[in-house]
């Protein structure tokens, strides 16, 4: 019996988790001047970062607009996605590495949802040209957030900057693009941890009810048994 009350509310939790999140605003953005977006290598190293962009969700893009916006807005009369990439020069083979994302702009954060947000940074496989040049290309900004995760963090707040630090599929990247002489890139793209509906509650506070109620159930029988 326990089994299956525990296979039950099991049941119930991936329910809850699965729920769609509601549309609100939440965002990462600044102006990504010379030297606010770099890669640490090797714990020392520093390498800036050369071209730095974003794709919206309908492909949009706008190659003189270096500024990175990584985030969801619904604000603007429908719901847009955007993502954003970070290209680097590698100098050497590296054994380590961590990004930094610059943010010191006053309104460069925003989240709306009341709940924390995940900045998950993806290997990139469109080429540079592309990634300069090309606007309207929905294929890019799929690109941009899917793929192998180099690295996460959470944000809970604005901050002057975010630093993630990339796993080793981002350290092997990296010595890839050095031993091919071209850049890494990364794509970047920010979610927001999803929250029940109200209907989802009730089912949820419902089922640990009922577990709760064949648990006592059982512990009766049982001293109805020894007795």
């Amino acid at each position: 019996m326990q089994s299956r009350v525990l296979a039950s509310a099991a049941l119930l939790l991936a329910a809850v988790g699965t729920t769609p999140a509601l549309a609100a605003d939440f965002y990462l953005f600044n102006n990504s001047p010379s030297g606010s977006v770099k890669l640490t290598v090797n714990g020392a190293g520093s390498i800036n970062a050369f071209q730095t962009g974003w794709f919206d969700s309908n492909g949009t893009h706008y190659n003189a607009w270096t500024n990175y916006f990584t985030g969801s807005v619904t604000s603007w009369g429908s719901t847009t996605e955007y993502r954003s990439f970070f290209s680097f020069f590698p100098t050497g083979p590296v054994t380590s590495a961590s990004l930094t994302i610059g943010n010191a702009l006053v309104d460069g954060y925003g989240n709306a949802t009341g709940r924390p947000l995940e900045l998950t940074l993806y290997d990139v496989t469109s080429s540079i040209v592309g990634l300069q040049q090309y606007n309207g290309a929905e294929g890019i900004f799929d690109d941009l957030g899917s793929g192998a995760v180099l690295g996460k963090i959470t944000v809970s707040a604005g901050a002057a900057g975010y630093t993630i630090e990339l796993n080793q599929a981002g350290v092997d990247a990296i010595n890839a693009a050095y031993a091919g002489v071209g850049p890494f890139t990364v794509g970047a793209r920010l979610t927001a941890s999803p929250v029940p509906e109200p209907a989802a509650w009730a089912l949820m506070l419902g089922g640990f009810g009922l577990m709760g109620g064949a648990l006592r159930a059982r512990r009766r029988r049982t001293s109805v048994t020894c007795a």
